[in-house]
Parts: structure tokens; sequence; C-alpha cells
């Protein structure tokens, strides 16, 4: 099975929407700076902050139906193709990772605003 991948706009789109989901975050990213308020409220109630090995049991902890949106966004994507395969191995079947990481979700995002 290929793994579901998103870029900026997609990430974009779930965000500003506050589309039910959980983002994991396996290394610190600032996602702050880039939303207001509100938005940055629902990131907080929606973050999972763990290292890779934790992430199928916080997940499972949440009891969420295996269709329930999961973001993975890591640094530079170099953990989370692995992490999404877990999760998917698991059952759960909306599980995607940031194509690139946070590096390239914020030069996606620079050259969006840039147009």
């Amino acid at each position: 099975m290929e793994l579901n991948q998103i870029g900026f706009f997609q990430f974009e789109n779930l965000v500003q929407n506050r589309i039910p989901l959980v983002l994991v975050l396996l290394d610190p990213v600032d996602l702050k700076p880039w939303y207001n308020s509100v938005v940055n409220m629902h990131l907080q109630n929606v973050t999972l902050h763990c290292s890779p090995e934790q992430v199928l049991p916080e997940i499972q902890n949440k009891k969420l139906p295996p269709h329930f949106a999961v973001i993975i966004l890591d640094q530079n994507a170099e953990k989370s193709p692995a992490v999404a395969k877990t999760l998917e191995d698991a059952g759960y079947i909306n599980v995607y990772y940031v194509k690139g990481g946070f590096t390239h979700l914020a030069k996606e995002r620079e050259q969006e605003s840039n147009r």
C-alpha cells in the first residue's frame, strides 16, 4: 500500500477549516506564528507530541475510529513515513504524513505567500 502524503495546500485546508484530526508532531515545530488564535486553539487541542515509538499506543489510547484522520509531521519527513506505515498496519485507514516535513511545508507556505 502506498503511503499518503500531503503538502502545504492540503495541510492548510485541514487546519484552517478545523477538520477533526490528530496532528502528531515527532519533532518540535512551531506552527503558532502561522495561524490566528482560534486556529491555534484548535491545533493545541488536536496535537500529540511524541516519539515515533509512542505514536501507536497514544493513538490507540484515544480510542479513535480507524477512519479518523491522523496527520504526522516531523522536521524533514525522515521518521514520519515509517510511523504512518505502523499506523496503517494497525488498521488506521486515514493516515497522512507531510511531504518533506516541516522544512518543506515552510518552503511551500513561503512560495504560496509570494504569489
